[in-house]
């Protein structure tokens, strides 16, 4: 029995057969396996379509589908960004270019209708063109040079005519952001123009103070001056008044005290004992010269 069996081939038609179809059932079920799941990631909805047509939404998370027929579109509820430059005018007629940068999401509780209206082109088919018509509309309200300085309440009426036409589409506005506003030549040049006078009027003013300043402080230091001067004459004066006072006063006092016998009391306080030689004046006491020489 050995013998004849070592005489056959290990792989018949048979097992062959037998091989291929185990092999492509085995793949048909793995392939099915792997078309009846699909995984919906966080930040996302997954729009289930039967044969193309929109059937239902799914949540985040792992779903069963049916392999024949059903697929499955993820559409991100996450915040999106659109960017654009466009060009527009101002109230003033001036062409202005400006770079747009407009933040948004899909309504989470309207994916269906948003896939079933617009599928993916949602940005290209209605978001770009509501920015274009948004922001010509905006600065429409401006004159040029205001939009330089209200450039915070064009973006916000900017923001709020956008958000008003996606609405409808169920797209939600979050923020928008207008980068730059690019004038043509001609005004941008008036304009540093109009900035250089403002400077340099600012620049002359400034000056005009100073010069101002200073004077005012010479005048104060020369009225200082002045008051110095005056009140050290004021007080010279007031001196010399006190001093003559004083002296008439001294004066007076001493002619009032100066009698006879006040003369004589002086001298003779200051009297040494000799008598003078000679006589002369009114003195109290009379003197004679008896002169040194003996009598014969």
């Amino acid at each position: 029995m050995q013998a004849k069996d070592e005489g056959k081939p290990f792989f018949t038609l048979k097992k062959i057969i037998a091989l291929a179809v185990i092999v492509i059932v085995a793949t048909t079920a793995v392939v099915t396996f792997g078309n009846s799941t699909t995984t919906v990631p966080a930040g996302y909805k997954g729009v289930q379509l039967n044969f193309g047509e929109v059937v239902g939404v799914l949540d985040p998370g792992f779903h069963w589908i049916s392999p024949i027929g059903q697929q499955v579109v993820l559409v991100s509820t996450q915040t999106q960004s659109a960017q654009a430059d466009e060009n527009a005018a101002s109230s003033d007629l001036q062409e202005i270019t400006t770079s747009v940068t407009v933040n948004y999401q899909i309504d989470p509780a309207f994916v269906k209708e948003v896939y079933t209206a617009l599928r993916d082109q949602y940005q290209a088919r209605v978001i770009i063109p509501a920015m274009q018509d948004g922001l010509k509309a905006s600065t429409a309200k401006y004159p040029a040079s205001e939009l330089i300085t209200r450039r915070e309440d064009a973006k916000n009426s900017f923001q709020t005519l956008l958000q008003q036409k996606l609405l409808q589409y169920h797209i939600i506005v979050t923020s928008v952001s207008i980068t730059n506003f690019k004038f043509s030549d001609q005004f941008q040049a008036a304009v540093d123009a109009k900035v250089t006078a403002e400077q340099n009027a600012l620049a002359a003013q400034n000056q005009l103070q100073v010069v101002q300043f200073q004077a005012q402080q010479q005048i104060i230091q020369a009225q200082a001056a002045a008051n110095a001067t005056i009140a050290k004459a004021n007080g010279e004066a007031s001196a010399r008044v006190i001093a003559a006072q004083a002296q008439n006063t001294y004066q007076y006092l001493i002619n009032q005290n100066l009698t006879q016998s006040y003369l004589s009391y002086l001298y003779l306080q200051q009297w040494n004992g000799q008598l003078p030689t000679y006589f002369g004046g009114q003195l109290p006491i009379p003197f004679f010269n008896i002169g040194n020489s003996t009598t014969p």
